[in-house]
């Protein structure tokens, strides 16, 4: 993780932490995340012409595209093409880098931890907020390099955060 990402992180966290408004938080984006939509066949062919015949970059497709309010994500773009080479075609030969560079995810798909407790059925003696309980997250980074872990004293809301 470099600078940046943890001074984001430091900043974010300023704000009393309240585990249950972050849990509330994060069953909120759960819920307003989309899932996998087909792409329009006319915003499909658009990002091909740009593609073809301005030699764009799927960022900038992107880019262009949102200033018309179609929006089309470059990752979705990138996977058009790869589909498009893997059924023999050409079309990754206008990419710039031919799909040479993609990262392959580190760690694999997310694994759920068994016999798991939701926050929601934490025990009643977990909620007080007694001298010395401490609460412990680990913040990951981009390909799971670096990571910080955040402990945060439940009655005073020190934080604590290490490399």
């Amino acid at each position: 993780m470099n600078k940046k990402q943890i001074a984001t992180a430091i900043k974010v966290t300023q704000v009393r932490y309240n585990y249950e408004t972050a849990q509330k938080n994060a069953e909120y984006h759960k819920r307003r995340t989309p899932g996998n939509r087909a792409i329009k066949a006319e915003i499909k062919t658009e990002a091909i012409r740009l593609l073809k015949e301005e030699l764009w970059s799927s960022e900038q497709i992107s880019g262009h595209l949102a200033k018309y309010e179609i929006f089309i994500s470059h990752e979705s773009i990138y996977r058009i093409i790869r589909n498009d080479k893997r059924n023999g075609g050409r079309l990754y030969k206008n990419c710039r880098h031919r799909l040479k560079h993609r990262t392959r995810p580190v760690g694999g798909k997310r694994q759920t931890i068994p016999n798991r407790v939701s926050i929601s059925e934490r025990p009643v003696e977990t909620d007080g907020k007694c001298f010395g309980d401490f609460e412990m997250d680990t913040i990951v980074g981009k390909g799971n390099h670096g990571a910080i872990v955040t402990l945060t004293e439940r009655s005073t809301n020190l934080l604590l955060m290490r490399k």
